[in-house]
């Protein structure tokens, strides 16, 4: 399967019809201002507030969006770089067409899957990684992450990650915000987001969180919508989808042609709703209701109704018309399936605009990385390739300059010998061709015999490749996609995230290496 981000990143005409413009063009022309849903700018203040920041706001601010479900610890990097991403950009409109504008990040506290975001990891001062994992003392698998309690075993994870990452300077102050915020949180998702106010505090940044009862009644009519016309978006989606898989892409949403895109809450729990036989059926509740019976209990009870990941890209655009929405490769896949949803709703779509992605290294693994002869890009080969080739680029032993010094003579040798035989006889040509590859096989085997005679250093070198691979290419992933924040603030203290928000890229999607 072709893969959409790359080829979204290098704007490949296809998928133009899948968006509204290109995130190249953003930047190119004052994004239309447009009001925010009335109400909502006292609601964002209020949160804000109680937060701890103090934001004033007026309801026409161009808004540039990004988001997340709520994880322990604030999650991966990715989270830290998405939200670093959209006050660069929301920073760069303001100074480039001078109209007021504003990052915002959406707490996603109405989602509800636990497992995606209990468990932390943290780079240890040992080099490996510790896997730190919240387990409630009652079931909450099914409630949305307003609603799962920020309990007082998370304090023992803040005390094992404060002595477990590296760094000691600022250990002590960081920790105490952990603990005090925990504190203060009535739900893990009302701590993910104390932790997100205090990193990212001295920043323009704003949070919002959806499942506030205020904001449930403001956002009822995109609800309406979906009720008063049963299962339309989700054919819409399915669609798309099946244009894209036409073009080679995987779509990232496929839904069950019965399925809702909505969840009603039930005793306090997330439930998937389905439209069959012309009821509203809510299986795990043994539940039916009439479209009239559910529009009138959204009428009457908004603040049990939540969308699911495809309406609730409408529901933002709703509120806060935002001009763009920054997110990750999986997040670019499946806003390709959402324009024609935007188009019945008749709300423009934003910008769909690549979080900056970055890996973090410092002064020793930079200088390891040289030592070992590889690069930051090199670590994602197999550890037994990386493990070969670091120790062909660190053995003293001159046997190996000997092997290599004939190699290249043996290899330039055999490729006269083929061309000289090209034109007299093409089978004795290929012939000596593969005497070549068979040739080469052999000496890849005697240099690797060469490089490995010395079983000490050999595991010196093994360890030294580890380290390299737990620190950039964690579980096998991306440093971003598993590494979490307080690795490295309990070294760096909370001037990191200023630190980082300066120096990540948003004019361009390559990687960026943050040397601390």
């Amino acid at each position: 399967m072709r893969d959409l981000f790359t080829d979204y990143l290098a704007a490949r005409p296809e998928l133009a019809v899948f968006f509204a413009t290109a995130p190249q063009d953003l930047l190119q022309e004052p994004p239309r201002v447009c009001s925010w849903t009335p109400g909502l700018a006292s609601v964002s203040e209020d949160y804000q507030s109680a937060l701890g920041n103090t934001r004033s706001l007026t309801g026409d601010e161009i808004v540039i969006a990004t988001g997340q479900q709520p994880g322990l610890l604030t999650g991966p990097l990715y989270t830290i770089y998405k939200a670093a991403t959209a006050i660069l950009l929301a920073t760069e409109i303001e100074k480039r067409f001078h109209v007021r504008s504003v990052p915002l990040f959406w707490v996603a506290s109405v989602d509800h899957d636990f497992e995606e975001v209990r468990t932390a990891h943290i780079l240890t001062k040992h080099h490996t990684i510790a896997s730190l994992t919240y387990a409630p003392e009652r079931a909450v698998d099914g409630l949305p992450m307003y609603r799962v309690p920020a309990q007082t075993g998370l304090h023992q994870i803040i005390d094992q990650a404060a002595h477990s990452a590296r760094g000691s300077e600022h250990r002590d102050e960081v920790a105490a915000f952990l603990h005090e915020s925990l504190d203060a949180a009535e739900s893990l998702a009302d701590w993910f987001a104390r932790i997100l106010a205090r990193l990212f505090r001295d920043t323009p940044l704003i949070l919002f969180s959806p499942h506030l009862p205020t904001v449930r009644a403001l956002a009822a009519p995109v609800l309406k919508w979906e009720i008063a016309h049963p299962l339309e978006l989700t054919r819409l989606l399915n669609e798309a989808g099946e244009r894209l898989t036409a073009l080679g892409y995987r779509p990232q949403i496929v839904k069950d042609a019965t399925e809702c895109n909505f969840f009603l809450e039930v005793d306090q729990f997330r439930r998937k709703v389905r439209f069959e036989k012309g009821h509203y059926i809510v299986p795990e509740a043994r539940l039916t209701f009439s479209t009239d019976e559910m529009l009138g209990l959204l009428q009457a009870a908004p603040e049990r109704f939540t969308s699911n990941v495809a309406l609730r890209c409408l529901e933002q655009q709703h509120l806060f018309s935002p001009a763009a929405y920054v997110g990750g490769p999986g997040e670019v896949a499946y806003w390709a399936q959402l324009r024609p949803l935007f188009d019945a709703l008749e709300l423009a779509m934003p910008a769909v605009y690549p979080r900056a992605r970055a890996v973090i290294t410092d002064l020793k693994l930079n200088a390891l990385l040289k030592k070992v002869g590889l690069t930051v890009a090199d670590i994602a080969s197999p550890e037994a390739d990386l493990l070969t080739r670091a120790l062909k680029a660190t053995t003293p032993d001159p046997a190996l300059n000997i092997v290599q010094k004939h190699r290249r003579a043996i290899e330039s040798a055999l490729d006269d010998l083929a061309d000289g035989l090209n034109s007299a006889n093409k089978s004795t040509a290929d012939m000596a061709r593969t005497v070549k590859a068979a040739t080469m096989a052999g000496l890849d085997r005697l240099e690797n015999s060469v490089a490995r005679a010395d079983q000490a250093r050999v595991d010196a070198v093994a360890n030294q490749v580890k380290r390299l691979k737990t620190e950039l290419m964690p579980l096998g992933k991306p440093q971003e996609r598993v590494i979490n924040i307080f690795s490295y603030l309990f070294e760096h203290g909370w001037d990191l995230i200023p630190r980082i928000v300066r120096e990540i890229n948003v004019d361009h999607f390559s990687l960026k290496e943050i040397e601390l």
